[in-house]
């Protein structure tokens, strides 16, 4: 037979005087016992002994007198009633100190218990485990519970439970209670008791002998208050072992056997589905609230809509932008948010919703007077259950650019007036060459020196091949390129035009493979293929002779090539030093480049100039036809 607390116990009290060994009882204990003469004063402490059974009486005699180290005691012993029978009672006491006697005194509680059957117990203890799991859903609670329920089945005092946490590899104790031991912090496992139950999965009663034994052979160490007996034993669920549950006793009077450790096992594997259900429910309402807090906190706008396009729900900085269209909840997002009876066209949620894939739009702002008080960044996700991959709604997120829009606006106007004026330049660039120009075919007609015309109309020429990169640029949009193939066009055309008479039977053909070029590399690249053009018109061919110029710009590797060739006359080297040519020499040295003319006598010409596409000129120190 087995016992438990009396549901309607009646209590019991005692006064120890450990200094002189004396004990004084209360009346009813007194009676209970048959020593009512220690009711009216004290009594030696050794007939209070006689009163205890023999086989329980140094456990007692050690746990209430002798254990004065500890403030707090509990124990369990049989005592002799007047009626020559035995009770098992409950013997709580606590350390009393006398100051200005200086004496120590223990106060003890005496609580008869009831004989029950081990089975009763199981079953009740079963009982209020399963009650738990319906009712509780605070771990602390759960812990301070299943407590008390292992209380009623043995000593329990000090008792505690260890979590493993294998996301993070630590050891944590939520419930701990201990009468030397603080609560420890979060730990690695190391080699403590706790640690050695969690890792073999065995349920382990560590006398002082077994935990000799096992610090020896270097399976645990010591950790925290030596105990005298410590119970452990797994938290199991399914094939996880994820906890440990202990007691422990620090009191010479107060063993634990198999029995102890049966009965600590049995709650444990029964309590293992209770625990692990209510952390995966705690575990459930952090993550939730996690969601929540963060959901709150964004400070850009979040908006859930279904696949009607209602609102389901909103982040507070979305209730601050409408609050004069509050409640967004249960509206039409078209109506809420842009004051509109139908959708909103383009509406990028619906792009959404028909395609499944993520949509954006820039949409106004609307105040509460259905005014554009500014602008939105939208984005539209779908909302897509995970399980399912069924498509739900859709998640709008909104980002206030107001201010964003109001800097590009200023930056927009601002590059509009300086294209203009950049226009403006070019426009009178190209003016102020084209009156160069005329005043340089004005003087030629007072000249009378064929050389000094030729010489006048050529710069005249180079002139309008400059003059013409700035009309090409007054006309284009991207003032930062010229197209090389439409300028090398215009430029052909206007010096056949020039030569008429020379080039009154010839052809020319244009190969152009190269990206949109600077105006710092198309007016020099401009001025050498007008001086080597001429050059072919002016020498290479007789008046109404037949032939062909071709002209060819290409990268190859990393240079650009430019290429003029005829099929004219021809010449035989060295070349004759003229002044075009060095000019063509000189712009090509200033690319970082070289030139190169290659003819023979009756079989044409060809002149090349090649130059690296990305080194820098190296004059002005700026990088020519860079991709």
């Amino acid at each position: 037979m087995s016992s438990e607390p009396n549901q309607n116990p009646k209590i019991y009290f005692y006064l120890l005087d450990l200094t002189d060994k004396k004990i004084s009882l209360s009346e009813d204990l007194a009676s209970l016992i048959d020593l009512k003469e220690a009711s009216a004063g004290w009594l030696d402490y050794r007939k209070w002994l006689d009163r205890i059974h023999p086989d329980d009486r140094s456990r007692a005699d050690w746990s209430i007198a002798k254990a004065s180290r500890n403030y707090k005691a509990i124990i369990s012993y049989r005592l002799k009633t007047g009626s020559e029978d035995y009770i098992e009672v409950t013997d709580q006491s606590l350390k009393l100190r006398v100051k200005p006697e200086a004496k120590e005194y223990r106060l003890g509680v005496l609580n008869p218990i009831v004989e029950t059957s081990p089975d009763k117990r199981l079953e009740q203890a079963l009982y209020e485990i399963s009650r738990l799991s319906v009712e509780t859903d605070n771990l602390v609670e759960l812990f301070r519970s299943i407590h008390e329920i292992i209380k009623k089945l043995l000593p329990a005092e000090n008792f505690y439970i260890a979590l493993y946490d294998q996301k993070t590899g630590l050891i944590s104790f939520p419930y701990f209670v201990d009468e030397y031991d603080e609560p420890p912090l979060p730990r690695p496992p190391g080699k403590g008791l706790t640690e050695y139950v969690l890792k073999t999965g065995t349920p382990l009663l560590a006398s002082p002998e077994v935990f000799d034994r096992l610090k020896a052979e270097g399976k645990v160490q010591s950790i925290g208050a030596p105990s005298v007996d410590w119970l452990g034993a797994p938290l199991k669920y399914r094939d996880e072992i994820f906890g440990v549950m202990v007691v422990q006793s620090y009191t010479e009077g107060v063993r634990y056997n198999q029995k102890h450790l049966q009965l600590l096992t049995f709650v444990a594997n029964q309590s293992a589905l209770v625990i692990k259900k209510n952390l995966a429910e705690e575990q459930r309402r952090e993550t939730e609230k996690l969601l929540i807090d963060s959901f709150a906190s964004i400070q850009d706008g979040i908006s859930i809509l279904d696949l009607e396009l209602n609102i389901i729900q909103v982040n507070p900085a979305m209730e601050k932008w409408y609050a004069h269209a509050m409640p967004l909840v249960g509206k039409k997002c078209h109506l809420a948010y842009h004051g509109r009876n139908s959708y909103c066209h383009p509406c990028p949620s619906l792009r959404t919703l028909k395609t499944k894939a993520p949509a954006s739009e820039t949409v106004p702002k609307i105040g509460p007077g259905g005014e554009i008080t500014g602008w939105l960044e939208l984005f539209a996700f779908p909302l897509v259950d995970n399980k399912t991959g069924q498509l739900k709604g859709v998640i709008e997120y909104v980002r206030d650019i107001s201010d964003r829009k109001k800097a590009e606006d200023a930056l927009k106007a601002s590059l509009r007036e300086k294209e203009i004026l950049l226009k403006e330049v070019h426009h009178r660039v190209k003016n102020n060459m084209q009156i160069i120009s005329s005043l340089l075919n004005l003087q030629a007609g007072y000249l009378k020196d064929p050389e000094a015309r030729t010489a006048l109309r050529e710069c005249q020429n180079r002139i309008h091949s400059m003059a013409l990169v700035h009309e090409r640029l007054y006309r284009e949009k991207d003032l930062a390129s010229i197209d090389f193939r439409e300028y090398a066009e215009h430029l052909l055309i206007h010096l056949f035009q020039i030569f008429s008479v020379q080039s009154a039977g010839l052809s020319y053909s244009l190969s152009i493979e190269s990206p949109p070029l600077t105006v710092d590399l198309a007016i020099p690249l401009g001025l050498i293929l007008t001086e080597l053009v001429t050059n072919s018109l002016q020498h290479a061919f007789s008046p109404g002779q037949k032939g062909r110029i071709e002209v060819s710009f290409l990268r190859k590797g990393p240079d650009f090539l430019l290429q003029v060739t005829d099929d004219g006359r021809g010449f035989q080297p060295p070349v004759q030093s003229r002044f075009g040519l060095e000019i063509v020499n000189l712009l090509a040295t200033q690319l970082g480049g070289k030139f190169n003319l290659k003819a023979q006598l009756g079989r044409g010409a060809t002149a090349i100039v090649s130059f690296p596409a990305g080194e820098n000129n190296r004059d002005n120190n700026k990088v020519y036809g860079k991709n």
